[in-house]
């Protein structure tokens, strides 16, 4: 007599004959990835909304704010990887469309100094706020210089050696007093997405977060 084979009903194929691939739930580090990166994607387009937009932001005796420099050094102060890279190139690329000149000035800029401040976070910086302070000033202090080399010494705008006293270094300025707010707010951020979603192995800098 043969023996008649029987299946459980946790291993009984369907009756249409398809396979179904059952659903893992997410683990702590895809959700703590998936929360960081929707945050940071929807506080770029906020900032870039507040900078490009007509009267959106406040001028202060004529300097504007740049948001999204800041905000793009405190992104890759806490990602330091991949991930933050292509974020503030998204961040450039959006300025750039919004600028009137399409020429990539931004995305470019965008694209080097985060690439330079993930290395500098990963080999040789502490993540804490006197780095964000030195990294905030150099990199906005950068921009703003050759932003005015490039787009008014090269094209010989009348009064530019004026431009950057009267223009360049006050909206700089103005532009580097929300460094450490960016910093307070994505370092909260990131502390309690640690500890709701703890990850196997940290990105380095994360230690002193506790």
């Amino acid at each position: 007599m043969r023996e008649r084979i029987t299946f459980d009903s946790r291993t009984r194929p369907p009756e249409d004959g398809m396979v179904r691939r059952v659903r893992r739930p997410w683990s702590n580090e895809r959700k703590h990835k998936f929360f960081s990166t929707l945050f940071l994607l929807l506080l770029i387009l906020f900032c870039h909304l507040l900078q490009n937009t007509p009267h959106m932001f406040p001028t202060v005796f004529g300097a504007h704010c740049f948001l999204l420099l800041p905000l793009m050094v405190c992104i890759s102060m806490f990602l330091h990887n991949l991930s933050a890279t292509l974020m503030c190139t998204f961040a450039g690329v959006l300025w750039d469309i919004s600028a009137a000149v399409l020429d990539g000035f931004n995305a470019i800029f965008f694209l080097l100094a985060s690439t330079g401040i993930c290395l500098l976070m990963n080999y040789l910086m502490r993540n804490n706020f006197w780095s964000a302070a030195i990294l905030g000033a150099l990199t906005i202090l950068l921009y703003v210089t050759l932003h005015w080399l490039c787009f008014v010494i090269l094209r010989g705008v009348p009064g530019g050696a004026l431009t950057y006293v009267t223009y360049y270094l006050p909206s700089a300025l103005y532009s580097f007093l929300f460094t450490s707010v960016f910093y307070v707010i994505l370092r909260r951020f990131m502390r309690r997405l640690r500890e709701r979603y703890p990850k196997s192995s940290m990105a380095k800098g994360f230690a002193e977060l506790r």
